[in-house]
């Protein structure tokens, strides 16, 4: 795993390593609208897996906003990060989008749960937003996205387009996968009535038994009212993809504790093991 060097608009980076039994931050850096502040250990069953809260100082994504973030594990480290609250996204200009780009590395022995919480779309709202995980063939990641939409004038009106890539590289090799979303103006009536959206990817080891835990989701996902929600096995049975469609933002975040209930039981007994 060899992170490249980014753009001179990077504006949030991290790097973890591992010492002392425990993950720590050894790169820190960012800037407006960035903010990071302490970092907590609250995993009694893995003590040393760092958790991380980014938060914003604008507390929303603007039209003309060009948000760019990179996080690096190194081997042995365990981090969960996740930022302060929803986060709005407000109408941008005609000739304008907001831009998201997250580059994740995972290296061998390492687990990132990477927990965004879920966008809020306003109406002319436009964002393009991408993810690229380079995960080692030896690592763990847990990622989540959501989007629901919200008219605060109570008039219905949509957001202008979502544009939305997942691209997954295991050790730095080829893309194993490319998952793509663009909805521009969408009709109402595509959404069949469900105001919430929600994803999951686990990467896992070779180890790990996909069709035990296949079988696990769609149990505990199945449980939860008014949720509809479907898991796959990902190319190259690299882990589990999953796909979340609800009534409201509630059903998305019981769905997102129960994935990551099971990611980490996961993970568990792979330590235990």
């Amino acid at each position: 795993m060899r992170p490249v060097a980014t753009s001179d608009d990077l504006l949030l980076d991290l790097s973890f390593v591992r010492r002392a039994d425990r993950t720590v931050i050894d790169r820190r850096l960012f800037a407006w609208p960035f903010v990071l502040t302490r970092s907590f250990y609250l995993d009694p069953d893995r003590p040393g897996c760092l958790s991380v809260i980014v938060q914003t100082g604008s507390g929303a994504v603007h039209g003309e906003d060009s948000l760019a973030q990179r996080l690096v594990l190194r081997p042995g480290t365990a981090v969960c990060l996740t930022n302060q609250g929803a986060t709005s996204v407000h109408r941008a200009d005609p000739a304008a989008r907001s831009m998201e780009t997250v580059r994740l590395y995972v290296a061998g022995g390492a687990s990132l749960e990477y927990l965004p919480e879920p966008r809020i779309l306003f109406p002319d709202a436009a964002l393009c937003q991408s993810v690229e995980l380079d995960c080692a063939k030896e690592g763990c990641t847990l990622v989540v996205d959501a989007f629901t939409m919200h008219d605060p004038g109570g008039e219905a009106r949509g957001f202008r387009e979502l544009e939305s890539t997942f691209c997954l590289r295991r050790s730095g090799g080829e893309p194993l996968m490319i998952d793509r979303m663009r909805l521009h103006r969408p009709d109402p009536d595509i959404f069949r009535g469900h105001r919430a959206f929600g994803s999951a990817i686990l990467v896992l080891t070779p180890s790990h038994d996909l069709a035990r835990l296949q079988a696990s989701l769609t149990a505990a996902l199945g449980r939860i009212s008014r949720l509809y929600a479907a898991a796959s096995v990902l190319p190259g049975a690299a882990g589990l993809g999953v796909r979340l469609a609800a009534l409201d933002l509630r059903q998305i975040r019981t769905a997102f504790d129960a994935i990551r209930a099971i990611y980490r039981q996961t993970l568990l007994a792979s330590m235990a093991s």
